[in-house]
C-alpha cells in the first residue's frame, strides 16, 4: 500500500469511529427553561378550560409513598411498558421532594393554587366538598400535578396527576405522555386509587 493510500483509509476508519461514537452518545440534558416550559405544556394537556378557574394544589405530589416506594416504581415500570428509564430516573429526581408550583405558569386556562394549609382546614369540616366549591366557584374539586420527569430530549415524559371533586370522589394516575408533531400526546397511563 501507498502512503496516501494508508492515510486515506485511516482518515476514513477515524471519521467512521468518531461518527459512530457520536451517533451513540445520549442527547445533552435539557436546559431548566425548555424543562419548564415542556413541564407546562403538559400540565396544560391535563387542565379543562371550563371558563372557571381551575383550582391545582400547590404541592406538587407524586403520590410514590414512603412505605414502599420500590413496590410502585416497579409496577409503573412493569406497566408502562415503553417508559425510558432515562424518563424515570429524570422523574424520580423531579420528585425526591414535595416543590411549590408557581403562580405565574403559563396554562393556557385561567388558575388558582390552594395550599396545603388551606386544604386542610377546609377538608376537617365534614362537607367540605361543598365548601371548596363555594369558595371556589366553578372550580369542581382540585388537581394534584407532580413534578415532570423527561428524557433528555424532552419527547418522553412522565407526570402523575391526581383529580379530587369532593369526599370520596377521586382518583390518581401516572402518564406516560410523547411528543409528536410538536404536541404532547398520552401514551399509556396506569391508575393507582381511586375512591
Amino acid at each position: 500500500m501507498t502512503d496516501k493510500l494508508i492515510r486515506t483509509v485511516i482518515a476514513l476508519v477515524l471519521f467512521i469511529g468518531l461518527f459512530a461514537c457520536s451517533s451513540l452518545s445520549t442527547a445533552p440534558a435539557p436546559s431548566a427553561a425548555e424543562l419548564e416550559k415542556e413541564e407546562q405544556a403538559i400540565y396544560t394537556f391535563f387542565l379543562p378550560d371550563t371558563g372557571s378557574p381551575v383550582l391545582i394544589l400547590e404541592e406538587t405530589s407524586s403520590d410514590i409513598s414512603s412505605d414502599n416506594p420500590d413496590q410502585l416504581i416497579d409496577y409503573i415500570k412493569s406497566d408502562l411498558e415503553d417508559l425510558s428509564k432515562e424518563t424515570l430516573n429524570h422523574f424520580l429526581e423531579q420528585n425526591a421532594q414535595h416543590t411549590k408550583l408557581s403562580a405565574d405558569m403559563d396554562l393556557g386556562v385561567e388558575y388558582k393554587l390552594l395550599t396545603a394549609d388551606e386544604l386542610k382546614r377546609i377538608a376537617s369540616q365534614p362537607n367540605w366538598g361543598e365548601l371548596l366549591t363555594q369558595k371556589y366557584p366553578g372550580s369542581y374539586g382540585y388537581t394534584i400535578f407532580s413534578r415532570v420527569g423527561f428524557n433528555n430530549s424532552l419527547d418522553q415524559a412522565l407526570i402523575y396527576v391526581g383529580s379530587v371533586g369532593g369526599p370520596l370522589m377521586g382518583s390518581g394516575s401516572y402518564f406516560l405522555m410523547e411528543k409528536q408533531n410538536e404536541e404532547w400526546r398520552m401514551m399509556d397511563q396506569i391508575e393507582v386509587w381511586i375512591s
